[in-house]
């Protein structure tokens, strides 16, 4: 930015100004001057003025009321007091009202005023500087504001779109598995609720409910590798190497699923969730709490789906009699404070509907 060094004199007597006319262009100040406050306030009205050098003894408005007026006019411009009937009283009120920067008794000394002009500008300039680098800052700031919040909104964006297309990913692959297995149709969806209420039962994290709830609709992706001749095919009536085949679904299904850090739950479920609590399981014989979380959760919520609907081989069971034998399993196929909070669910849910019932009759 260009420095400032503009100056205008104001004082009543001609001689004073054209004096020190003469000295400021010799230091190569651009000179202003006037002959009263009046005309020196329309002169700093149309020029950019960074110094006044003012008389304070003027007639009609002294130096006094002519500071007020330029301060008012703008803030920003150093104000030099210059008088021959200088007194304490007058010193202390052109300093405690008008932030006077300096203060010069007729007849003055050429040098110290010389320094009092130059440090004058100096601290104009330097203002003005500031000023326009906080408003710069400001302007910059607030630029930044508008820009991190539109990125914040399209990353918003952007993950939104990118979390449904993970979502259709997953559903699609869940779709595909169902669909090689006629009987199994709502299967996956059913799954998904009893997993949801499960897992918010435990208070886990809600990403990661949403995570186990998602990703429990491809804890059989796998089968879509198992030939249709055996997957059709009761459990009891296949042979050893086609039960060996039937229980790879676990191990396809994990593979299928990469190695992505995202899908790492998604892997869990379908590798681990036709293990069991007393180590019977398979594919890996794992054991209690070895078992993940997610998968012992999914493995609760697949047998109960499994058993209150209907199947080739198989009624539909009533609930009394699903949670009975749900009890008789934990401890054994499934995690027993898995199925305890699972059947203080259901005992919820059931209670709520007979008094919802008593409430319609």
């Amino acid at each position: 930015m260009e420095e400032n060094n503009t100056i205008l004199i104001v004082d009543d007597e001609e001689r004073i100004i054209s004096s020190l006319a003469r000295l400021m262009k010799r230091e190569g100040y651009q000179m202003f001057s006037a002959l009263s406050g009046e005309e020196g306030l329309k002169v700093l009205q149309k020029e950019h003025i960074g110094v006044v050098v003012s008389d304070l003894m003027m007639p009609e408005m002294d130096g006094i009321a002519f500071f007020e007026n330029v301060a008012r006019l703008n803030g920003d411009v150093v104000q030099i007091l210059l008088t021959g009937h200088a007194t304490l009283e007058n010193v202390m009120e052109s300093i405690n009202r008008l932030n006077v920067f300096g203060f010069l008794k007729k007849p003055w000394d050429y040098e110290e005023l010389k320094g009092y002009v130059r440090r004058a500008f100096a601290h104009y300039n330097l203002a003005v500087e500031n000023k326009r680098l906080n408003a710069l800052t400001r302007k910059q700031n607030e630029e930044l504001q508008e820009i991190n919040e539109t990125l914040e909104e399209r990353v918003k964006n952007r993950t939104q779109l990118l979390d449904e297309a993970v979502r259709e990913s997953v559903l699609m692959l869940a779709r595909a598995a169902e669909a090689k297995d006629d009987d199994t149709e709502g299967h996956l969806y059913r799954v998904l609720d009893v997993v949801l209420d499960i897992s918010q039962a435990f208070e886990l994290p809600e990403e990661e409910v949403d995570r186990i709830a998602l990703f429990s609709m491809v804890h059989d992706i796998g089968k879509i590798r198992v030939p249709d001749a055996i997957l059709k095919k009761q459990a009891a009536v296949l042979d050893e190497e086609e039960s060996a085949i039937w229980r790879s679904h676990t191990v396809y299904g994990e593979e299928m699923l990469g190695v992505k850090p995202f899908y790492k739950i998604a892997r869990e479920i379908a590798r681990s969730h036709h293990e069991h609590w007393d180590g019977s399981g398979y594919p890996d014989g794992l054991k209690e709490e070895t078992i993940p979380l997610s998968a012992r959760i999914v493995t609760v919520a697949d047998v109960y789906d499994t058993l209150t609907n209907k199947a080739p081989y198989k009624e539909a069971w009533d609930g009394k009699r699903v949670l009975q034998e749900m009890e008789s399993l934990a401890g054994r196929t499934l995690d027993p404070d898995i199925v305890d909070a699972f059947i203080a669910i259901q005992n919820r849910k059931n209670k709520a509907v007979r008094r919802n019932k008593g409430t319609a009759l």
